[in-house]
């Protein structure tokens, strides 16, 4: 299976551009970005037709090849919030672009019955050796040259290991809820691009540049300066 890796925020007027750009002392060049995480994040608050489930529970419990068991009355991991809103990801401080520490956020594609195979022993890529977590899929982002990796400054990852593998396999199921994690950039240069690459690890997942397997590509550019006025007509 082909194991792709999205991004967010992503805009629907704006769909082939890749470039988030935004002012710290500009709300409204943040805003779109803002609103767009706000629309993404929202299933997320509804949490009919899902459970809590323990580190000893997963949606392999009510999945087998890829379908429900229909006999079995579980539904769906419940997925949430909370380590975000700890990390400072959250509507209520934008998102941390007001603060020029954007969370973005990144995820897999939907693979009916696909889950994480874990690194045999030795095998875990150092990109990702001090935060791997058996059973989960860890993240890497660094810069796509060597001058972005020069500025691209401290990276946060929530939660650390990734996506939790808990949430795996996807089926078709009753409010099933899409696990993701978020990469926080802590200390972006100001008025430079940054081009990013993202990177998912698992021992399933390919990860090839030209076909744009298991990572994904954007850039980013903080600025910092007062808008002008705006002449009122």
């Amino acid at each position: 299976m082909c194991v792709c890796v999205g991004y967010q925020p992503w805009l629907r007027d704006d769909p082939e551009s890749t470039l988030i750009k935004f002012n710290t002392k500009d709300p409204e060049s943040y805003e779109r970005y803002v609103t767009a995480l706000d629309g993404y994040l929202e299933k997320y608050s509804n949490l009919t037709d899902t459970r809590v489930c323990s580190s000893a529970q997963s949606n392999n419990d009510v999945v087998t090849q890829g379908k429900v068991n229909e006999t079995l009355s579980a539904d769906a991991c419940r997925f949430t919030l909370d380590a975000f809103k700890r990390a400072g990801c959250s509507s209520a401080n934008q998102y941390g672009f007001k603060s020029g520490q954007p969370c973005i956020i990144l995820s897999l594609n939907r693979l009916i019955g696909w889950k994480p195979e874990d690194y045999l022993t030795g095998e875990v890529p150092n990109d990702v050796a001090g935060r791997y977590k058996a059973g989960s899929i860890a993240f890497n982002c660094d810069g796509t040259y060597e001058p972005d990796r020069e500025y691209i400054g401290e990276r946060q990852y929530v939660p650390p290991e990734g996506i939790d593998g808990r949430f795996y396999p996807y089926a078709v199921m009753s409010n099933y809820h899409q696990p993701i994690a978020i990469v926080k950039f802590n200390s972006l240069p100001v008025n430079r691009v940054v081009q990013v690459e993202c990177r998912a690890y698992a021992r399933n997942i390919v990860q090839d540049i030209e076909s744009r397997l298991g990572l994904v590509q954007f850039e980013l550019l903080r600025e910092d300066y007062v808008p002008p006025q705006k002449e009122d007509l």
